[in-house]
């Protein structure tokens, strides 16, 4: 048994989130809640998310695991319009996942399902040094800068209290700089110089999904995968990111 009704605004942000990156995934589904973890196709990134049975206006479930294409589920979604409400339900007998969005009229559409269980993953228990928290909007435009000079960009928290999101290229370079007295930043906790470099393809496909006054949490280490993490409604999204090891 498995019934559960969400506004779709934000089931949607959740799949668009986990399909930048991962093209199938199972969810585990219990009297708790749903949830999933997955590595991308490069196990470069893994994406992890939690939405506990608050965030549904209705939510009966047993134990499940249920295995979806992201990109179909994605497709579905994108035809959801705002506010409408959206029950998902399982049918067990033609092992489907049953999407059902209502407003004016009330729209059916079914998912077949698949055996992708061995896609999920544990995420990774990591200490870090550093951690800031950010709007996503200021973030997300720093990367648009670096992405002028380079494909590749460095992340760098010092103990002057300053964040610093740094990319060079050949003949040029960008550094977008902030401190705690920026109106982006809403917390600094610093306990140690640090600076990692990433993919910035994959940091895009990380914070795709966020609008401008989401708040980013971003946790840093040298030489360390970073760590976002940002809530959709009552659930919550986690990435990990795995450094470019410079020579």
């Amino acid at each position: 048994m498995f019934k559960a009704t969400i506004n779709s605004n934000y089931f949607k942000k959740i799949i668009e989130a986990m399909s930048n990156l991962i093209d199938e995934v199972s969810f585990e589904i219990d009297e708790e809640g749903m949830k999933a973890s997955a590595m991308d196709p490069s196990h470069v990134a893994l994406v992890s998310v939690n939405i506990p049975k608050e965030a549904f206006e209705e939510y009966v479930a047993d134990i499940h695991e249920i295995g979806v294409d992201l990109e179909a589920f994605k497709k579905i979604m994108g035809r959801a319009k705002p506010n409408e409400k959206l029950t998902l339900e399982l049918d067990e007998e033609n092992n489907k996942l049953n999407l059902i969005l209502k407003n004016d009229a009330i729209r059916r559409f079914s998912l077949s399902l698949y055996d992708v269980s061995s896609t999920n993953v544990k995420v990774p228990s990591i200490e870090y040094p550093n951690e800031i928290t950010i709007k996503a909007g200021a973030f997300v435009d720093a990367l648009k800068d670096a992405e002028l000079v380079n494909d590749h960009v460095s992340l760098k928290m010092s103990q002057d209290g300053k964040f610093t999101i740094y990319s060079k290229g050949d003949i040029n370079q960008s550094e977008i700089i902030y401190d705690g007295d920026s109106d982006s930043i809403l917390d600094l906790k610093i306990t140690q110089d640090t600076k990692s470099t990433f993919s910035l393809p994959y940091l895009k496909d990380i914070t795709k999904a966020t609008s401008s006054n989401e708040v980013l949490h971003i946790y840093l280490g040298t030489d360390m995968p970073v760590k976002i993490e940002y809530n959709i409604g009552n659930g919550k999204i986690i990435f990990l990111l795995a450094p470019r090891i410079e020579s």
